[in-house]
């Protein structure tokens, strides 16, 4: 029996084409509230079966959140996750648009998908019915085109997520491309983690969302009062204007003067190119700006390039413009959106591929690669070279092939003391925040449980807060908190920016949870749902891979190479000090000391199962 504010599983093995669709259960709903909560859970229960991330045994789940779908601002949130082609562990990526909006809206709150198609296949979901297509026409083409032959064959009013080349190739960082042809509405990506490798291993091209129906709630008028307090806070924020006009386009110039920016390759932290590529020359060149479902605050904004003899458009934000620009010398926007609009069109995720291009840079630099190596020189800002490696990485060609492993395998191949610049913890790619003079942040990175990744505890605000210098207790406890409230968003099925960048109450989103299941809960509750999701994650890690200490580290970089100007000149991470500082995580978290939640902690929990596999 359907529970309020919840719809329905639906189970689809691509092998067979056997679906099948049942109602979400309260154990489900309310120990792991939606999105990322159920994409941990439905992977571990499956970990011991899953060969390895592209064998047809690996599991995808696609979920959205309870908050989804609703009219509660920001619910259009939805997460996709698997064990990770590129770093062999749990993997998740969230993405915004209209995805989950439609699939709440269609009675289905999950996909969970099994096996592999015979032919290229496409998944459609219309208000509770779910088909298996086949579509052999699809296969080879980008993202973009296919979005619009389907959104042509289903009327337009639907959510698509498909993969392009990249992800045919299996590329270890193939992205999921959301909503592409929208023109209204935002343009966004499954980014980290390869999902998109793990479609192409389905043979799963792409997923067609339609939904006409409404979300059940509890309590609506209880939730209308929550949602109009909610946008009034939204509405008086003092960051809320620029915010919707720049997007997270404004970080440049943050981080920039925080001396935070990644510029080549993480050498230095300041970009004398910033104010060419920054949230204030967006808005000079900008076309317009597009929301994801129930949002008030477009944070994606379009901008036109012609370069190389194409011409387009395409919306730009932070994480892309730090890593595939400064950190690889791009001097201007129109650049940027180029090597942007190439990788959601094979569908690369730009963090990785960012990262990438710039360890390729800094071995030319050094002399440990020549042209002779990778078939043309490549040099900093070259937007040729930069190009050229997004499409041999996408078809996995020449050097493409190496490139298409991301920076960890890639350094691993390339060797001659390359490892101590490839920026990655536990096989993925630090995103764009250098953290030598941020040590709360390089915690976050450290511990994150996909490997480095900043959406789950974005620490360095506090760092600069408190004193960016320090090592203390009080950095610990944050970095935790963080990476629990931070999750829960994902859980829930909202965009995390209105808590992180405009201030609302955090207290909202579990009063709008009350209203919408009439389940009543503090956000506390919440937190401990969260933290529950956080330990369940690691024992995968732990049981995939051994994860310990070790694996919790930085690159050689943050620990030997200075920041070379600026007033953080001369600041490395100490790595004595922060060896005590994550021994101190562990034992806040209840873990031993090379990081393994105990028995004890995953009894308290409630996670007897992962205390059993892990323990015996």
């Amino acid at each position: 029996m359907a529970i309020p504010g919840y719809g329905r599983t639906a189970e689809i093995d691509l092998t067979d084409k056997k679906i099948s669709i049942r109602d979400v259960d309260e154990y489900l709903a309310y120990e792991f509230i939606g999105g990322r909560g159920w994409t941990a859970y439905f992977v571990f229960k499956e970990i011991d079966k899953i060969v390895d991330a592209l064998h047809p045994s690996n599991v995808l789940i696609v979920a959205a959140g309870p908050l989804a779908g609703t009219y509660f601002s920001s619910g259009g949130k939805t997460e996709f996750g698997a064990l990770s082609p590129q770093t062999g562990i749990y993997g998740d990526s969230n993405v915004g648009g209209y995805l989950g909006y439609r699939l709440r809206r269609s009675g289905i709150d999950c996909l969970i998908i099994r096996g592999r198609s015979p032919t290229p296949s496409y998944i459609y979901v219309e208000d509770g019915r779910v088909e298996v297509f086949e579509a052999p026409e699809l296969w080879g083409l980008n993202s973009s085109e296919v979005d619009r032959k389907l959104r042509e064959k289903h009327d337009g009013e639907c959510s698509i997520a498909s993969i392009g080349l990249a992800g045919e190739k299996q590329v270890s960082f193939a992205c999921i491309n959301v909503d592409w042809n929208l023109r209204k509405y935002r343009h966004g990506q499954a980014g980290r983690t390869g999902m998109g490798a793990v479609m192409g291993s389905k043979n799963l091209k792409a997923i067609v969302v339609k939904g006409s129906g409404e979300v059940k709630v509890a309590d609506p008028e209880r939730l209308r009062d929550v949602a109009k307090r909610f946008q009034k806070q939204v509405l008086e924020s003092p960051t809320y204007d620029i915010w919707r006009r720049q997007g997270t386009m404004l970080t440049v110039e943050w981080a920039n003067n925080a001396e935070a920016l990644p510029v080549y390759n993480f050498q230095k932290t300041r970009y004398e190119y910033a104010d060419k590529i920054d949230g204030y020359a967006l808005e000079k060149v900008k076309l317009y700006s597009r929301p994801c479902s129930n949002c008030i605050v477009p944070c994606e904004h379009v901008v036109p390039f012609n370069i190389r003899g194409e011409k387009g458009e395409i919306g730009v934000e932070y994480e892309t413009t730090g890593m595939i620009g400064s950190n690889t010398g791009l001097k201007s926007l129109e650049e940027i959106a180029y090597a942007n609009y190439l990788c959601d069109n094979y569908g690369l995720d730009t963090i990785t591929m960012g990262s990438v291009i710039a360890f390729v840079m800094e071995c030319f630099q050094k002399g440990i690669l020549t042209e002779e190596d990778v078939g043309f020189n490549v040099e900093w800002g070259d937007i040729n070279a930069i190009s050229k490696l997004i499409e041999l990485t996408a078809k996995r060609e020449g050097f493409g092939e190496l490139t298409a492993l991301g920076v960890k395998k890639l350094s691993e191949r390339i060797g001659r003391g390359s490892e101590r610049f490839a920026m990655h913890v536990k096989g993925l790619e630090i995103s764009a925040y250098d953290h030598r003079a941020a040590p709360a942040m390089a915690l976050s990175y450290a511990t994150c449980d996909i490997g480095a990744h900043h959406n789950r505890s974005w620490a360095i605000t506090y760092d600069l807060q408190v004193g960016r210098y320090s090592y203390g207790e009080d950095k610990v406890d944050r970095v935790i908190y963080l990476q629990h409230i931070r999750p829960l968003f994902d859980m829930l099925g909202v965009c995390r920016l209105y808590w992180v960048e405009l201030g609302v109450d955090p207290n909202l989103y579990a009063e709008a949870y009350s209203a919408i299941t009439g389940k009543e809960v503090t956000l506390n509750d919440l937190l401990r749902r969260s933290e529950k999701v956080w330990n369940l994650t690691r024992v995968m890690a732990i049981l995939r891979k051994k994860i310990s200490m070790e694996d919790d580290m930085l690159p050689p970089r943050d620990f030997e190479d200075p920041v070379p100007e600026g007033s953080t000149k001369g600041v490395k991470l100490s790595k004595e000090r922060f060896i005590e500082m994550l021994k101190m995580y562990y034992r806040k978290r209840g873990w031993d000391d090379q990081g393994r939640p105990t028995k004890e902690k995953l009894i308290e929990l409630g996670l007897e199962e992962a205390a059993r596999k892990l323990y015996g």
